[in-house]
C-alpha cells in the first residue's frame, strides 16, 4: 500500500510512520520543517525510520510542493493526515482559525488530486482535546483553543471527504508516552527521579487515558491498512491506562522503579490546583482488545532504557510538574 503520511518528526508520527512501514507500507513523508530547523530529537525520530522511507521537506500540506508531490509521486492509497498546527497547544493564545486555516490549506484542490489517481482513503489523527470525543464530564467541551482548531479541521476534512465519497478514518489520541516523547508527566517525572528529586504531583485527581506509543502505534498501522477496503467513516478511540494521574503516575513508578534502580518517589499535592479543563476525559475503545498479546514489559524496558540514555545526562533539579 502506497502511502503519503504528514507530521513525520512528530514524537507519535514518527512511531505511527515505523509501525506502518513494518507492516509493509511504502511511505512517502511529506514534512513541513526542512533539516536546518530540526531539534535533535527530531532528528533522531526521522532516524528510527531507517533507511527506504522517502522524505520531502519544506513541503507543508497544501502548499505548492504539496501538490506537486501528489502528483509527481501519485498515485497513493492512502493519505494519512497526522500533521498539524500544535506551537505551544496550552497556550490560551493559541489561535484556532490560524491553526485550521494551515490544516486545511487547498484541501479541496489536494482531494481533486487524490483522486485523479483512483480511489484513495484519507486518515486523519484526532485528539482527546477536542470537542465530543471520549467520555467523560458533559458537554464534551473542547479542552482549550488547540482543542477547537482540531474540532474545526476534523469537521472541514470530514464534509469534504464525504461530498467526495471517500472512506475517512480518525484515530484519536489520548495521552501517549514512550521513547522520543516530547515533555510530559512521564518524563518530567522520570527527570525529576533522575536528578534524585521528589516530584510533586499537582493535579492527582484529573482522569486521563494514557498508552504505550509502541502499542498505539501497532493499533494505528493495523487500522490504517484495514481503511481502503472499508468504505464509509471509521473511528477508532484507543484506550489504555485510564485512570486519575495519581493512579498512573503509581503504576509508571512502579515499571520504572526496578529499571531505573531508583526509589521513584512522588509527592501528592494536598490541594489540588484549578486545572481549567475536563476533570474526566478518557477514550472508549480497549487497546488490549485491539492488539491482543501485547507485551507490555518490553514497552517499559524501552522506555527505561531511554530514559537513561537520553535524560541521564541532562537531569536537573525538576520545577514542581504542572499536571
Amino acid at each position: 500500500m502506497r502511502i503519503l503520511f504528514t507530521g513525520a518528526s512528530s514524537f507519535t508520527g514518527a512511531w505511527f510512520a515505523r509501525a506502518l512501514r513494518a507492516r509493509g507500507g511504502e511511505l512517502v513523508l511529506a514534512c513541513r520543517g526542512t533539516p536546518e530547523g530540526w531539534s535533535a530529537v527530531q532528528r533522531a525520530r526521522l532516524a528510527m525510520l531507517g533507511e527506504g522511507v522517502e522524505i520531502h521537506t519544506g513541503c507543508a500540506f497544501g502548499s505548492p510542493r504539496f501538490l506537486a508531490l501528489l502528483q509527481r509521486r501519485g498515485p497513493f492509497d492512502l493519505l494519512a493526515l497526522h500533521g498539524a498546527e500544535v506551537g505551544d497547544h496550552r497556550d490560551p493564545a493559541f489561535d484556532p482559525i490560524a491553526a485550521l486555516a494551515a490544516n486545511t490549506r487547498a484541501l479541496d484542490a489536494v482531494l481533486d488530486r487524490l483522486l485523479r489517481g483512483g480511489r484513495v482513503a484519507l486518515l486523519v489523527t484526532g485528539s482527546l482535546f477536542e470537542a465530543d470525543e471520549g467520555q467523560g464530564e458533559r458537554p464534551l467541551r473542547a479542552f482549550n483553543p488547540y482543542g477547537l482548531s482540531k474540532t474545526l479541521t476534523w469537521h472541514a476534512i470530514r464534509f469534504a471527504a464525504e461530498s467526495r465519497g471517500l472512506t475517512l478514518g480518525k484515530f484519536t489520541l489520548g495521552n501517549p508516552f514512550g521513547p522520543l516523547e516530547k515533555p510530559n508527566l512521564c518524563s518530567s517525572l522520570a527527570r525529576a527521579w533522575l536528578a534524585g528529586e521528589t516530584p510533586l504531583l499537582r493535579q492527582p485527581d484529573l482522569v486521563r487515558d494514557h498508552a504505550p506509543v509502541d502499542l498505539l502505534a501497532e493499533a494505528y498501522a493495523r487500522f490504517a491498512l484495514s481503511l481502503p477496503a472499508r468504505p464509509g467513516i471509521r473511528r477508532l478511540n484507543p484506550s489504555c491506562f485510564a485512570e486519575p494521574l495519581v493512579a498512573f503516575a503509581e503504576r509508571f513508578a512502579a515499571a520504572m522503579r526496578p529499571r531505573l534502580g531508583l526509589p521513584c518517589r512522588f509527592r501528592r499535592c494536598r490541594r489540588p490546583e484549578p486545572a481549567g479543563e475536563p476533570r474526566v476525559r478518557v477514550n472508549t475503545d480497549p487497546l488490549p482488545a485491539l492488539v491482543p498479546g501485547w507485551d507490555f514489559a518490553t514497552s517499559w524496558d524501552r522506555l527505561a532504557h531511554w530514559y537513561r540514555g537520553s535524560l541521564l545526562d541532562r537531569a536537573r533539579p525538576a520545577p514542581a510538574l504542572a499536571r
